[in-house]
């Protein structure tokens, strides 16, 4: 018993993570705030780091989803 809820603590955690990833890109892409001069991103690099975030987003989640719903 004790076990399943750890799972689904680090499950919810684990997508709670890849679900801010992927805000953060989308965020970082649009240039909210001006995120891009904060961290000092070049205008080509943007691309390379979206494509980064949102597949580490989605993984992140879907394996994060995949233990909190694990049967």
């Amino acid at each position: 018993m004790a076990v399943r809820k750890i799972s689904k603590a680090v499950g919810l955690a684990q997508a709670v993570i890849g679900g801010s990833a992927i805000v953060f890109a989308f965020l970082l892409f649009y240039n909210v705030l001006g995120l891009q001069e904060i961290i000092g991103a070049s205008e080509t690099r943007i691309g390379l780091y979206l494509w980064v975030l949102i597949i580490f987003g989605l993984l992140s989640t879907i394996s994060g989803l995949l233990l909190f719903y694990e049967q």
